[in-house]
């Protein structure tokens, strides 16, 4: 998704002539892999930009030499390591020679080799390389370090920057993962019924984002006393007239996340109840309008948790949260995350903005949206109802 362009403005900012990604959040984010191998059995993959590639050299398990092939990724050169046998058929056809190429040509024993070779293939002027650290160990890190010439510094707080900025191609993705977790919530809140169980719902809802390209992230409802519960598994709980019906759900579309809330009435809610939604919503709606370029995620933070102090004193204890929002990318929670201390919000951040109120023995109360800071202020993906809607 990234641009070759930014990657070699960060190089040159940073004074460095290689930027390694070890994590599988950050290989995608360099290169378009996803390796499977690397997600579900923990190996390594790594991709490696340049100053002067247009594309990345990847390094894989050689078992992922297909997914080079399916996902048609661009690369300037492949390493592989290890074996993997597959075997030929009376009728190749010329996408099969390539997953045989690319699995065969560049093959190494193991993927520290792999990578030690792709590096050393690369010329050098600045002599300062940036690796993320988090796909090693200490002794294979070491390894490296003592392997190569050149100056070696971690990359994570580098990658982890770049990934707050999100490009066009990024945007449009989370727009999508946002525009598909609305529609399931709101096809999946239509079954309800009395006497329906959580777990019903949570399959309706999930069903919905499957049939619209999809994948669940995390689904937490909960109906009752029981969405109070912060990460509320959905069980065996049934549906009763005066239940508050609490979504907080996520799911991912081209690799790219949505995590959004929304809180329902099964008939007519507590009137106590209906004003703590009306102002936790107030309280969101106002952090969204403070954001903007360049202010500190202290403003956010304490604008949200003023408002609900000065708009709900006779509804709330003192209310207070570890942080009213995070971004959101590749990963459910990318940095920045919006608590005091955390920073200055820039153009081109997608946000999510939630404050949440969990009452045990009652309900739970969440709202939250998807945001993204433009140069022309802040532009919503969702939009929570005003209103404490009763189904």
């Amino acid at each position: 998704m990234i641009s070759s362009t930014r990657i070699r403005e960060a190089l040159l900012e940073n004074g460095l002539d290689i930027l390694v990604a070890s994590s599988p959040q950050n290989v995608f984010y360099l290169s378009g892999l996803e390796s499977l191998t690397q997600r579900l059995l923990g190996q390594k993959a790594f991709a490696i930009w340049q100053t002067d590639l247009s594309n990345p050299i990847i390094v894989l398990p050689a078992v992922d030499a297909s997914i080079i092939v399916d996902a048609n990724i661009p690369y300037n050169s492949i390493y592989t390591y290890g074996n993997f046998f597959l075997y030929e058929g009376t009728d190749i056809s010329p996408s099969d020679r390539t997953v045989q190429t690319i699995k065969n040509e560049n093959n190494f024993e193991s993927p520290i080799s792999a990578l030690l070779s792709a590096i050393n293939s690369l010329p050098l002027t600045s002599s300062k390389i940036a690796i993320e650290t988090s796909g090693f160990s200490f002794t294979e890190f070491d390894e490296i370090r003592k392997r190569i010439a050149p100056k070696i510094e971690a990359a994570d707080d580098l990658l982890s920057d770049l990934r707050q900025i999100k490009n066009k191609g990024e945007v449009k993705c989370l727009k999508q993962a946002v525009e598909i977790n609305q529609n399931a919530i709101e096809n999946a809140i239509k079954t309800v019924e009395f006497g329906m169980a959580e777990h019903d719902l949570a399959r309706s809802y999930e069903s919905e984002l499957i049939s619209q390209g999809a994948y669940p992230l995390f689904t937490a409802i909960g109906f009752g006393s029981h969405g109070a519960y912060p990460h509320a598994v959905p069980g065996t709980r049934t549906l009763q007239y005066g239940d508050l019906i609490r979504f907080d759900v996520g799911c991912t579309y081209s690799n790219y996340s949505s995590d959004i809330a929304r809180t329902f009435s099964f008939g007519e809610p507590d009137p106590i109840l209906q004003r703590k939604y009306e102002v936790l919503n107030g309280s969101m709606d106002h952090g969204i309008d403070l954001l903007c370029d360049g202010v500190s995620t202290d403003i956010i933070f304490n604008g949200v948790i003023d408002y609900v102090n000065e708009h709900g004193p006779d509804l709330f204890p003192t209310f207070d949260r570890n942080h009213v929002g995070h971004g959101i990318g590749i990963d459910v929670y990318d940095h920045p995350t919006i608590s005091p201390g955390m920073g200055t919000l820039k153009s081109g951040m997608v946000l999510c903005i939630e404050p949440p109120y969990y009452e045990l023995g009652t309900a739970g109360i969440q709202v939250e949206d998807e945001v993204h800071i433009t140069s022309n202020g802040a532009k919503r993906f969702s939009h929570c109802h005003p209103d404490l809607l009763i189904i």
